[in-house]
Protein backbone atom coordinates (compact mmCIF):
# COMPACT_ATOMS: atom_id res chain seq x y z
CA UNK A 1 0.00 0.00 0.00
CA UNK A 2 1.82 3.74 -0.99
CA UNK A 3 1.77 6.45 1.63
CA UNK A 4 0.12 9.44 0.55
CA UNK A 5 2.06 13.05 0.32
CA UNK A 6 1.62 13.90 3.71
CA UNK A 7 2.62 10.86 5.56
CA UNK A 8 5.66 10.43 3.68
CA UNK A 9 6.34 14.25 4.76
CA UNK A 10 5.03 13.56 8.60
CA UNK A 11 7.64 10.38 8.33
CA UNK A 12 10.90 12.66 6.61
CA UNK A 13 9.75 15.56 9.81
CA UNK A 14 10.07 12.55 12.36
CA UNK A 15 13.00 10.85 11.09
CA UNK A 16 14.99 14.53 10.80
CA UNK A 17 13.91 15.05 14.45
CA UNK A 18 15.09 11.62 15.35
CA UNK A 19 18.97 12.52 13.81
CA UNK A 20 19.14 16.07 14.82
CA UNK A 21 18.47 14.50 18.41
CA UNK A 22 21.25 12.02 18.05
CA UNK A 23 23.35 14.97 17.20
CA UNK A 24 23.08 16.67 20.05
CA UNK A 25 23.46 13.57 22.25
CA UNK A 26 27.04 13.29 20.81
CA UNK A 27 28.16 17.16 20.89
CA UNK A 28 28.64 16.20 24.82
CA UNK A 29 31.36 13.61 23.70
CA UNK A 30 33.11 16.55 21.18
CA UNK A 31 32.92 18.99 23.96
CA UNK A 32 35.03 16.22 26.48
CA UNK A 33 37.07 15.37 23.95
CA UNK A 34 38.03 19.08 23.32
CA UNK A 35 38.97 19.37 27.04
CA UNK A 36 40.71 16.18 27.26
CA UNK A 37 43.10 17.45 24.03
CA UNK A 38 43.76 20.89 25.69
CA UNK A 39 44.57 18.99 28.80
CA UNK A 40 47.15 16.73 26.76
CA UNK A 41 48.53 19.10 25.08
CA UNK A 42 48.92 21.30 28.09
CA UNK A 43 50.73 18.52 29.72
CA UNK A 44 52.87 17.88 26.73
CA UNK A 45 53.75 21.74 27.36
CA UNK A 46 54.81 21.17 31.02
CA UNK A 47 56.89 18.73 30.29
CA UNK A 48 59.16 20.68 27.69
CA UNK A 49 59.15 23.64 30.57
CA UNK A 50 62.61 23.17 32.06
CA UNK A 51 63.00 24.06 35.85
CA UNK A 52 61.30 21.90 37.17
CA UNK A 53 60.51 21.95 41.33
CA UNK A 54 62.67 19.32 43.29
CA UNK A 55 59.37 17.32 43.66
CA UNK A 56 58.73 17.45 39.63
CA UNK A 57 55.48 18.50 38.54
CA UNK A 58 52.63 16.36 39.04
CA UNK A 59 52.98 14.37 35.46
CA UNK A 60 56.38 13.25 36.77
CA UNK A 61 55.23 12.30 40.03
CA UNK A 62 52.76 10.39 38.57
CA UNK A 63 55.55 8.64 36.51
CA UNK A 64 57.52 7.97 39.12
CA UNK A 65 54.59 6.15 41.38
CA UNK A 66 53.62 4.19 38.35
CA UNK A 67 56.95 3.40 37.67
CA UNK A 68 57.80 1.90 40.78
CA UNK A 69 59.88 2.67 43.93
CA UNK A 70 63.39 0.95 42.52
CA UNK A 71 63.29 2.77 39.40
CA UNK A 72 65.64 6.12 38.37
CA UNK A 73 63.19 8.76 37.55
CA UNK A 74 65.37 11.19 36.52
CA UNK A 75 67.29 11.62 33.17
CA UNK A 76 66.57 9.04 30.80
CA UNK A 77 62.75 8.31 31.92
CA UNK A 78 62.16 11.87 31.32
CA UNK A 79 61.85 10.96 27.14
CA UNK A 80 59.34 8.45 28.27
CA UNK A 81 57.48 10.62 30.01
CA UNK A 82 57.32 13.02 27.41
CA UNK A 83 56.01 9.78 24.60
CA UNK A 84 53.91 8.74 27.40
CA UNK A 85 51.91 12.10 27.10
CA UNK A 86 52.88 12.72 23.46
CA UNK A 87 51.00 9.10 23.05
CA UNK A 88 47.79 10.14 25.02
CA UNK A 89 47.91 13.16 23.49
CA UNK A 90 47.64 11.76 19.95
CA UNK A 91 45.01 9.01 20.89
CA UNK A 92 42.45 11.62 21.99
CA UNK A 93 42.93 14.34 19.11
CA UNK A 94 42.64 10.82 16.17
CA UNK A 95 39.59 9.85 18.66
CA UNK A 96 38.01 13.72 18.26
CA UNK A 97 39.10 13.92 14.54
CA UNK A 98 36.78 10.36 13.68
CA UNK A 99 34.47 12.26 15.31
CA UNK A 100 34.39 15.71 13.75
CA UNK A 101 34.56 13.37 9.93
CA UNK A 102 31.69 11.36 11.08
CA UNK A 103 29.63 14.45 11.99
CA UNK A 104 31.32 16.54 9.18
CA UNK A 105 29.71 13.83 6.11
CA UNK A 106 26.62 14.40 8.10
CA UNK A 107 26.64 18.00 7.71
CA UNK A 108 27.34 18.99 10.87
CA UNK A 109 29.57 22.02 11.00
CA UNK A 110 31.12 23.98 13.88
CA UNK A 111 29.81 27.24 13.86
CA UNK A 112 32.93 29.66 13.14
CA UNK A 113 32.73 32.61 16.15
CA UNK A 114 36.43 34.04 17.27
CA UNK A 115 36.83 37.22 15.49
CA UNK A 116 33.48 37.27 13.73
CA UNK A 117 30.70 40.13 15.09
CA UNK A 118 28.19 38.40 17.86
CA UNK A 119 24.82 37.16 15.59
CA UNK A 120 22.36 36.26 17.66
CA UNK A 121 20.97 33.69 15.91
CA UNK A 122 23.17 31.30 15.98
CA UNK A 123 25.35 32.78 19.41
CA UNK A 124 24.74 32.89 23.15
CA UNK A 125 26.54 35.73 24.59
CA UNK A 126 27.74 34.71 28.05
CA UNK A 127 29.34 37.88 28.77
CA UNK A 128 31.54 40.62 27.93
CA UNK A 129 34.70 41.47 28.27
CA UNK A 130 36.99 44.84 27.24
CA UNK A 131 39.56 44.07 24.79
CA UNK A 132 41.16 46.59 22.92
CA UNK A 133 42.48 44.85 19.71
CA UNK A 134 39.12 43.74 19.44
CA UNK A 135 36.14 46.02 17.68
CA UNK A 136 32.67 46.25 19.80
CA UNK A 137 30.30 43.21 19.88
CA UNK A 138 32.75 41.41 18.26
CA UNK A 139 33.77 37.34 19.83
CA UNK A 140 36.94 37.18 21.69
CA UNK A 141 35.98 33.87 23.10
CA UNK A 142 34.32 30.73 22.74
CA UNK A 143 32.98 29.23 25.68
CA UNK A 144 30.86 26.33 24.31
CA UNK A 145 31.98 25.69 20.17
CA UNK A 146 28.35 26.02 18.56
CA UNK A 147 27.17 23.46 15.19
CA UNK A 148 25.15 23.69 12.42
CA UNK A 149 23.21 21.06 11.11
CA UNK A 150 22.32 21.75 7.08
CA UNK A 151 20.52 25.01 7.33
CA UNK A 152 19.76 24.79 11.06
CA UNK A 153 21.36 25.76 14.08
CA UNK A 154 22.13 22.06 16.15
CA UNK A 155 23.86 24.11 19.08
CA UNK A 156 24.44 27.70 19.86
CA UNK A 157 27.82 28.91 20.06
CA UNK A 158 28.03 30.49 23.50
CA UNK A 159 30.90 33.13 23.05
CA UNK A 160 32.34 36.08 25.15
CA UNK A 161 31.44 39.36 23.52
CA UNK A 162 34.00 42.24 23.23
CA UNK A 163 32.63 45.66 25.37
CA UNK A 164 31.51 48.23 23.13
CA UNK A 165 32.85 50.64 25.62
CA UNK A 166 36.39 51.30 25.66
CA UNK A 167 38.11 51.22 29.39
CA UNK A 168 41.08 53.78 28.39
CA UNK A 169 39.11 56.54 26.72
CA UNK A 170 36.73 56.80 29.79
CA UNK A 171 39.61 56.94 32.31
CA UNK A 172 41.16 59.77 29.92
CA UNK A 173 37.79 61.23 30.05
CA UNK A 174 37.45 60.89 33.85
CA UNK A 175 40.63 62.65 34.11
CA UNK A 176 40.42 64.90 32.17
CA UNK A 177 36.91 66.38 33.65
Amino acid sequence: MSQSPRDRIAQRRQLQKQQSQIFLELLPVLDDLDRACNHWQQAQQQCQQPGETASGNWWQRLFRWNAGPNTDTHGSDSSELKATVKSAYDGVALIRQSLLDILERQAVTPIDTLGHPFDPRQMNAMGRDSSPEAAPNTVIKEVLKGYRWQDKVLREAQVIVADTANPVAETSLKNSD
